[in-house]
């Protein structure tokens, strides 16, 4: 039986492209839509354009069934529409719808009646709902909510293994969608749109809630002088019910902070436990600039960040803490020196060896695997995480 066309719009991100990848290798005819010109020229040529564990190798292998673009146009009339483009907050943390209309807008003069449309990024809730009532005068399309659970880098090793979400406008909607996501998924679940885009959000607020806690931990035990990594140890013992409690750390992403500010929007500034995380996990960098001010004469001192990325094993810097760090310390000290194993996109990174060496005080921003034998003998270092052992 011939598998349906797919057009992925946004199809060389973090989300679109492993998607791509994995539907191509099941048979389908994919469309890979985006407009970033250089993540489309590396994907052609079999290279993946960010980290992603196993990506070239699959990208290589999906290569005689994927097609790239970089405008939209006929080719995307008889094809099932999978757009990973969501709502991003804007400055003042409040959804931001407009990119996800402007990518709609675009498709609109190519689509035909009937066609069937997928949202695959974190949405505002709602919009699933307005997009089919935007369109059903237009074309009258079927709109499903089939949200990505993955985590970042590591798709080929989950996507298979997760119960896929499938939520649409009808009966049909649902079945059109489960005859694509059951190539991918052995266990589909079932429920409403809004109840789908309330999953996700409730998904990356409770990580991120969690993250806030052992963040107010560690800096109630530092300000008692008292080791919290040690207390979190001695509390997960044999402990159970202790066993999720996260390490300290920077607590970032393009995910997490953004999905709980649109549950804080949704609720009119409501949503207390997703406010104060907010106010946690960003604040734990101020936290750290005070603590380094209090304790050193910082305009005689070399810092060195280790790590710019948002989270270990990653390449990618977007929302990263790192660079709210670094812009709080550029003005307080001598010289600032920032480095990571993985980020290309920043000119401006220093080597690690010449961190190290340059550097009079050490602050651990992302335990990456290949720090953890560091040699940081006669620095002083300061390691949230508690991943190295000075």
């Amino acid at each position: 039986m011939k598998k349906n066309k797919i057009t992925v719009v946004g199809g060389a991100g973090h989300i679109g492209l492993p998607l791509s990848i994995v539907f191509a290798n099941k048979g389908f005819e994919v469309s890979v839509l985006d407009k970033n010109t250089n993540a489309i020229n590396a994907a052609k040529t079999g290279k993946m354009p960010f980290m992603e564990k196993d990506g070239d190798k699959n990208l290589k292998k999906a290569l005689k069934n994927i097609n790239f673009y970089t405008k939209p146009s006929s080719f995307i009339s008889n094809s099932i529409i999978v757009i990973t483009v969501g709502t991003p907050v804007d400055n003042f943390l409040n959804p931001d719808m407009s990119q996800i209309k402007d990518c709609i807008d675009s498709l609109i003069p190519y689509l035909k009646k009937g066609q069937l449309i997928i949202l695959r990024s974190t949405v505002y809730p709602g919009t699933s709902e307005w997009l089919f009532k935007y369109l059903k005068k237009k074309k009258n399309c079927d709109i499903a909510f089939c949200h990505e659970r993955v985590i970042q880098g590591f798709t080929f090793d989950e996507i298979e293994k997760l119960p896929q979400i499938i939520a649409a406008s009808s009966n049909k909607a649902a079945k059109r969608a489960t005859n694509i996501f059951k190539n991918i998924s052995k266990k589909i679940v079932y429920c409403s749109l809004k109840e789908a885009e309330f999953s996700k959000l409730f998904s990356n607020a409770y990580r991120y809630s969690q993250f806030a806690i052992s963040n107010e931990f560690y800096m109630l035990a530092d300000k008692a002088g008292l080791d919290f990594n040690k207390i979190r140890k001695i509390t997960k013992e044999g402990y159970p019910r202790a066993e999720s409690m996260p390490s300290a750390g920077f607590a970032a992403g393009p995910c997490l902070l953004k999905d709980t500010m649109q549950l804080l929007s949704f609720s009119r500034n409501n949503f207390s436990l997703g406010n104060s995380s907010m106010l946690v996990n960003e604040g734990l960098v101020l936290y750290l600039v005070d603590k380094l001010e209090s304790k050193y004469n910082l305009k005689s001192k070399n810092v060195g960040l280790l790590g710019m990325a948002f989270k270990a094993e990653c390449d990618d810097t977007r929302s990263s803490l790192s660079y709210k760090m670094k812009k709080f310390l550029l003005p307080r000290v001598n010289k600032l020196f920032c480095t990571d194993p993985y980020v290309k996109t920043d000119k401006e990174l220093s080597s690690l060896n010449q961190t190290i060496k340059e550097s009079d005080i050490l602050i651990l921003c992302v335990p990456h695997k290949k720090y953890k034998k560091l040699n940081i003998k006669n620095k002083d270092f300061i390691d949230i995480w508690g991943y190295i052992k000075k």
